[in-house]
């Protein structure tokens, strides 16, 4: 069984490691969020969210934010191991965030992970 923690080592915090994900060809994009990847050789996936402050006030990205890291840290035997992950949402999910379910927010994000391979 895979371990529901969201471990230290499974965050993305390095400049350096932001630099290579954005240098990277891998991009999924679908009219809610941009997610950019690249294999990272460690055996183990890392996630890292980025939201412009155009999404809307503090809450709302913290908000964001925190589903997003809490269905990587329940769903992380369905993400792709040795993979970066970045999620970027756009401008279209913050006119509609306030009106979404958890499970849409995650549909949306697992459209993306599909791609990935």
């Amino acid at each position: 069984m895979v371990s529901q923690k969201f471990e230290k080592n499974e965050r993305l915090r390095l400049r350096n490691d932001f630099k290579k994900l954005f240098d990277s060809k891998g991009r999924s994009v679908n009219s809610y969020f941009v997610l950019v990847f690249r294999e990272n050789n460690l055996g183990y996936s890392r996630i890292a969210v980025s939201i412009k402050r155009k999404f809307g006030k503090a809450v709302l990205r913290n908000k964001l934010r925190r589903q997003i890291k809490e269905i990587y840290r329940t769903n992380k035997d369905k993400f792709p191991q040795g993979y970066d992950f970045l999620f970027i949402p756009r401008k279209a999910l913050s006119e509609i965030y306030k009106n979404l379910k958890f499970s849409d927010i995650k549909k949306m994000i697992f459209d993306n992970v599909r791609k990935v391979k």
